[in-house]
């Protein structure tokens, strides 16, 4: 291959290298972007996200047809990387705070850049590889490029979901510890560098013009036959025609109707199959703030949620030569149909096991009220352990420098009794027992600090109503309350300083309201932290460390007496996160059997059942119902009719399991059809029943632009899998499709001698 066309074919896999490197980075860290930077909710975070998928998958429509019917698959790829270009570079700009741009205008419309990019060169990359050599002369070339082909783009799909996470946490930018800038700025340099390598390589290229408008041909008939079909009047047209294609086929000729129909065939069971996609891209999006919630320290290093993507790639690697047609098969061989229906369940229960985590989640964390209760939370500021009783509720005990709940409570003013030991270790109580009442706020917890004022008697502070819930980003967050008076002109300052050197002041008032002053947020790194509080006269100070969680909401009391620092508690209000990433592992290893089973196996079957003039129309089908899915999932996000993620994942379950047993119903009725040595089919018995181990290169093809993450992305021809056992049903010679995604001429297809 390489001695034939060595510029050539090594600029096309390079720039397909860095573009699924650059793609697949910037996608990795996209959902957390969007909900951590832009600050959207997670349910708009997941809607911005499935719609940028959605796009991806739309887009390669115009490309498709743009490559078929007008410019060329070089000019296609050449323009479209050009934008794509354009979009990386202002979505990084829009996460550089000094240049003042919009961030979340600028961010969208970068986006929406990114996604005609990559749409529109998604189907014409693998095919224009294909163009660079001549056939059926050098079949055992085009077989050997690909094998290549596709474990370099997987390669950059695995390297870009590991490596641009990565980039993002470890570099320090904008007095952030998170530099996006960094995370989508190189991507945007690996989109020049690949459009360098693309152009680089122009004079080695055989370019091809477009021949033939199938597409256009292909929707103009539906059109007319549809038209038709409609004004028919059987009373003055005469008898009915038995299909509503029919109606074209004087216009059109019997050829391309027949050809249609059979599309429309296939077209008819992918209805269903948007389910599948609808739940297979919410690795992205749903799964990876599941994922925010866990406890992530592997071996001492804490991994980040959307470094959690990468395991659905290797495991679909690991796993390539287990499923059928693999090395060491250990699944039976079975129809495509089948594996699809076989996938399609394995999907439904990854998310069945993903609900059964959200529930664990849920549990461990602590839950804000509801919109007609309230709680409390009470930290326990003193070295002894001090009773508390809200009246007609329950009583609590609240141990020394600890923190307790009492949850759901009505939403009422409350009377609260606190009682203390009269020697509270080692220190008397002037007054030990204290009755107050509190306002509550409905669907928020009321945060009581409990301490001892300067007469030396028990004491309630009231901060204001707070949900205690957990960061956006997983990270800790902590809140510094400074409990006493201190007085004019103090200027008391307390610092809360990281490992990293990053810091956050607080500046006390010198008039606090009702005694207690209470800072913002801090989202911090996990680990130890150090705190130093001052005061202008050096009366007030006082140092100390703490130690902070992913996932914890933390509370830091500093209490103070007689003009000096008394005592300093951390409270955890919220604890951290108590389960550990191991349960994930059950989901993403359903999903990756599922993806292998479905996805894989889809394209086989449309692959070798479409008629070979409308490969260009199935595989845009194929791309469509990976769109459509992502809008199910937007649909459902916008109506927010799932207050518990649990439940909404169970219902995605049921949902796909319904579909793929509709599918299993149609997919029983479909005919097979076996590809003849002159591309000519014929009927056969039903496909669900029909076995087939062509699982290589032609599997592959369309998703040369996925990479890992996309669907139907494969290893299989990286392993060598270019071998398979002929069908008995096939003849000596027959045509096995590759690279089919964009065109439907004889060079799009591989004459494989058996």
């Amino acid at each position: 291959m390489m001695q034939s066309h060595p510029a050539s074919i090594f600029c096309i896999i390079a720039t397909e290298f860095c573009e699924r490197f650059s793609f697949c980075g910037l996608r990795t860290i996209l959902s957390l972007y969007l909900r951590n930077v832009l600050c959207l909710h997670e349910n708009a975070a997941t809607v911005v996200y499935h719609i940028f998928i959605m796009l991806c998958y739309t887009m390669p429509l115009m490309g498709a047809i743009l490559a078929d019917n007008f410019i060329g698959r070089y000019r296609v790829i050449l323009y479209f990387s050009i934008i794509y270009l354009i979009g990386t570079v202002l979505t990084c700009c829009a996460a550089i705070p000094p240049l003042m741009l919009p961030p979340t205008s600028t961010s969208m419309l970068g986006l929406f850049l990114i996604a005609t990019g990559t749409g529109g060169i998604k189907p014409c990359v693998a095919a224009f590889g294909g163009d660079q050599f001549h056939l059926p002369e050098e079949n055992h070339l085009l077989q050997r490029f690909f094998s290549t082909f596709y474990c370099t783009v997987n390669l950059g799909g695995f390297m870009g979901m590991v490596v641009t996470p990565a980039l993002r946490r470890s570099v320090m930018c904008f007095g952030d510890d998170a530099c996006y800038a960094l995370g989508f700025g190189f991507p945007a340099l690996l989109v020049l560098v690949s459009i360098v390598i693309f152009v680089a390589g122009k004079s080695s290229y055989r370019i091809k013009q477009p021949r033939d408008n199938v597409t256009l041909k292909f929707m103009s008939c539906a059109w007319f036959a549809f038209r038709k079909r409609i004004k028919y009047n059987p009373r003055t047209d005469g008898p009915c025609c038995e299909h509503w294609l029919d109606y074209a086929v004087e216009e059109y000729g019997e050829k391309l109707v027949a050809d249609m129909k059979v599309v429309f065939s296939i077209l008819y069971l992918y209805l269903p199959v948007p389910i599948f996609w609808s739940l297979f891209d919410q690795q992205g999006s749903r799964w990876t703030f599941q994922a925010s919630r866990l406890r992530s320290e592997v071996f001492g290093v804490t991994l980040m949620p959307d470094q959690l993507q990468v395991m659905n790639p290797a495991m679909v690697l690991l796993m390539i030569p287990l499923c059928p047609g693999g090395a060491w098969p250990l699944l039976p061989d079975l129809a495509p149909l089948q594996k699809m229906f076989i996938g399609g369940m394995l999907a439904a229960l990854a998310f069945v096991s993903a609900g059964i985590l959200q529930i664990g989640i849920e549990r461990s964390t602590l839950q804000v009220p509801r919109h007609h209760q309230t709680g409390l939370v009470m930290m326990n500021t003193l070295a002894c352990a001090v009773d508390v009783t809200v009246h007609g509720a329950g009583l609590t005990t609240v141990d020394p420098h600890s923190t307790s709940l009492m949850t759901p409570l009505p939403h009422r003013t409350l009377l609260i009794t606190t009682t203390c030991p009269v020697n509270c270790a080692g220190r008397v109580m002037k007054k030990h027992v204290v009755k107050q009442e509190l306002k509550t706020v409905a669907g928020m917890f009321m945060p009581i600090v409990i301490g001892q004022n300067s007469d030396d008697q028990i004491g309630l502070y009231f901060m204001d109503p707070n949900p205690f819930s957990k960061s956006l980003t997983g990270k800790p967050k902590l809140k510094v309350v400074y409990v006493g008076d201190t007085g004019p002109n103090k200027n008391v300052s307390i610092v809360v300083e990281t490992e990293k050197r990053l810091s956050d002041i607080y500046y006390v008032s010198d008039a606090p309201v009702d005694h207690i002053g209470e800072s913002a947020y801090m989202c911090l790194q996990s680990g130890k932290f150090r705190w130093r509080a001052a005061s202008a006269d050096g009366e007030v100070s006082g140092s100390g460390e703490g130690y902070v969680r992913p996932g914890g909401v933390y509370v830091l009391c500093l209490r103070e007496r007689l003009g000096r620092l008394d005592a300093a508690v951390l409270h955890a209000t919220n604890p951290p996160n108590e389960l550990h990433l191991a349960w994930i592992v059950p989901q993403y290893l359903l999903v990756s059997v599922a993806e292998i089973m479905f996805a894989v196996s889809g394209l086989e079957f449309s692959f070798t059942q479409a008629p070979k003039s409308m490969k260009t129309i199935t595989i845009a089908a194929w791309y469509v119902s990976v769109a459509f899915g992502n809008l199910i999932v937007i649909l459902v996000a916008q109506t927010k009719i799932f207050e518990s993620r649990a439940k909404e994942f169970f219902v995605y379950a049921a949902m796909l399991m319904i579909a793929m047993l509709v599918f299993l119903r149609i997919a029983q009725d479909f005919p097979s059809r076996s590809i003849e040595a002159d591309v000519s089919s014929s009927e056969s018995r039903p496909l669900l029943h029909h076995r087939s181990k062509v699982i290589s290169v032609h599997s592959l093809s369309t998703t040369s632009t996925q990479g890992f993450s996309g669907p139907g992305s494969s290893a299989a021809s990286c392993l060598g899998l270019m071998e398979r056992t002929r069908p008995s049903a096939w003849p000596a010679r027959a045509f096995v499709h590759v690279a089919t995604p964009s065109t439907g001429d004889h060079d799009a297809t591989t004459l494989a001698q058996k």
